[in-house]
């Protein structure tokens, strides 16, 4: 069955709330943006922003996007992080005709992005082929497509975490919130306690999930 809304009105109202982010270097997607099926998505941090900062913006773009769903068409927006979770993901979340799937893909430097790719061109250079794919594939719906390639996006730090975190984040996902937690706190104890060596104290509730993230995020910016 058709959805009751289209893919150009998900990319306006996406661009009306990417005005209203500071931390956000690109937002786009690759592939054919089918919303029967998912929107693949590839979102950018700006080189001189905290990264707690970029993913508060992220998390508030899905939020209102998917307040915007559920007041207008009683949909909800899902987000999964790699097509090998995605169908786990919707049954977790109840995923309902109307609703929509955002495959995300969050990447703080282009190091990040060929470090979570390395294993899909193995038939060539993998730097190589990943660039050229992007240059082909990717449309910027906020930013530009040179963006990527600055010099000072380039590397950040802590990219093998930062992978970890994007393809963990379930916080714009609908999972029933006291899996959420649980869900959560998983890789909250991997980043912490098995990689950066520190004590947990583990998250207790949906605010404490998103509080906990960003802390994250600000530890692996000063590591």
């Amino acid at each position: 069955m058709t959805k009751p809304f289209t893919w150009d009105e998900l990319r306006l109202q996406l661009t009306v709330e990417l005005q209203d982010t500071s931390h956000i270097l690109t937002y786009g997607t690759i592939g054919s943006c089918n919303i029967d099926h998912d929107i693949d998505t590839i979102v950018t941090k700006k080189p001189d922003s905290p990264s707690a900062d970029f993913f508060k913006d992220l998390h508030k773009v899905f939020d209102n996007i998917d307040t915007y769903l559920q007041k207008k068409y009683q949909a909800r927006l899902i987000r999964t992080s790699r097509f090998s979770d995605e169908e786990e993901t919707k049954y977790i979340a109840n995923c309902q005709e109307n609703d929509v799937i955002f495959q995300v893909l969050s990447y703080v430097s282009m190091k990040q992005i060929k470090m979570h790719w390395f294993d899909s061109f193995i038939d060539l250079d993998g730097d190589v082929k990943t660039e050229a794919f992007l240059r082909d594939n990717y449309k910027c719906i906020a930013g530009q497509i040179s963006d990527i390639f600055r010099s000072d996006f380039a590397c950040h730090k802590r990219e093998d975490l930062f992978i970890r975190l994007n393809d963990s984040d379930r916080l714009n996902s609908h999972f029933p919130k006291d899996f959420l937690v649980r869900r959560m706190n998983v890789l909250y104890d991997f980043v912490l306690r098995k990689r950066l060596g520190l004590e947990m104290l583990p998250a207790s509730d949906e605010d404490d999930c998103r509080d906990l993230f960003y802390k994250i995020c600000m530890m692996l910016d000063q590591s």
